[in-house]
């Protein structure tokens, strides 16, 4: 058994869920750290393995007044560990199979798709962005791998102003001509264009490149190639396609008076319609697992294309495609996380231990902290290896 970092007695009490807040655009603009400080000092005694997950969830729950959160392992062996507390909505416990967003790891779905099609040769990912989307005046040297890596030079535009947009008519419905018209192209003949930018209109013009090469909707493309390939029956590209189950809501300060509100009942089209193939998905944990262990079996994709997204040596500029390294102490973690208005998603996985973790919560007062959340993903991954050994 690999060496790693002691758990926490209380380790949802000692470390901080990440949340997000009102000023928060529709999808998070920060990638995760890239990567973990060895020592954080929150994890202090270690426990037996057979500590109960909820017991350690409601006791960081103590002191949260709103909202709740969801936890999922994935073992080695097929198992999955869940907890849940707290509410997912006024007056509704949360429950570890609700429906809650999932904001950027969405990009990892699609990186997945879209290696996806290239393995099978429906499009080539160092092809010019501009053969499908000829019609945009993209430079020729914007690649489709170039944008899966956040290295094509193209930005996000004004999100104060986008922001300001959402919260006038949160009804609204972003078509894809306003998502390609509120990214701001790049001159790649200008110094410095190749440099990493995380951005999430580089993943809007993936959705766009999906369905010119397919001719077909995205959302039934990543069914088709990746959902039920991987056999998820919980996961949804929101505001694209129905979504039969309600969508746990999130909590944000909505009038300013420092109390936080519940987004239930509030409509969430332009937030889900601008997110798009950037991050509208929704899933639930036991997916989220089941689609990591897919992912990293090669069941998705191949072993070359697979190596692709996990690259994240100084020449990928630290990053791979879709998914990051947020190891800690020297180990390698592949991960992602997602945001958007009151809530937090994040993924861990451990390729050596074969385990994977899952946080979700949509608690805005909850401790928050983006190393320690991470850290605390690593744990959850250590605890599942203790329980194995």
């Amino acid at each position: 058994m690999r060496p790693g970092p002691a758990v926490a007695a209380v380790v949802f009490a000692a470390i901080g869920l990440a949340s997000c807040q009102a000023s928060e655009p529709a999808v998070e603009t920060e990638p995760p750290p890239a990567t973990i400080p060895a020592e954080t000092g929150a994890l202090t005694a270690s426990v037996p393995v057979e500590i109960s997950l909820r017991t350690a969830l409601e006791g960081w729950y103590g002191s949260v007044d709103i909202g709740g959160a969801v936890v999922g392992i994935g073992l080695p062996d097929g198992d999955v560990l869940e907890a849940a507390t707290g509410e997912a909505a006024p007056g509704s416990p949360a429950a570890v199979d609700d429906t809650m967003r999932v904001g950027s790891i969405t990009k990892t779905f699609m990186a997945a798709l879209t290696l996806r099609l290239h393995d099978s040769g429906v499009l080539d990912i160092d092809d010019p962005v501009a053969e499908y989307l000829p019609d945009l005046g993209i430079d020729e040297a914007v690649t489709i791998r170039s944008l899966l890596a956040h290295t094509s030079g193209v930005t996000d535009s004004d999100q104060e102003a986008l922001v300001a947009s959402i919260r006038a008519d949160p009804g609204q419905r972003f078509e894809l001509a306003e998502l390609v018209e509120l990214a701001e192209l790049p001159d790649r003949s200008e110094p410095g264009s190749q440099s990493f930018t995380y951005t999430n209109a580089g993943y809007h013009l993936v959705g766009a490149v999906i369905e010119s090469a397919t001719g077909t909707n995205v959302a039934e493309v990543l069914r088709a190639e990746v959902l039920e390939p991987a056999g998820l029956t919980n996961t949804y590209l929101a505001g694209a396609e129905n979504v039969p189950t309600p969508i746990v809501p999130g909590n944000i300060d909505l009038d300013g008076d420092g109390l936080e509100d519940s987004l239930h009942g509030i409509p969430y089209m332009a937030v889900e319609t601008h997110a798009w193939t950037a991050g509208a998905l929704v899933s639930t944990p036991t997916d989220l697992i089941q689609f990591t262990r897919a992912l990293f079996s090669g069941a998705i994709v191949s072993d070359q294309a697979l190596e692709s997204m996990t690259d994240t040596s100084a020449e990928a500029h630290g990053h791979g495609r879709g998914i990051f390294d947020i190891g800690v102490d020297g180990a390698t973690v592949y991960g992602n996380s997602g945001g958007g208005p009151g809530f937090h998603a994040n993924l861990a996985h451990d390729p050596e231990l074969g385990t994977t973790a899952v946080v979700f919560t949509n608690c805005p007062s909850c401790p928050t902290g983006g190393n320690d959340t991470w850290q605390l993903l690593v744990d959850l991954l250590t605890l599942a290896d203790q329980r194995r050994s």
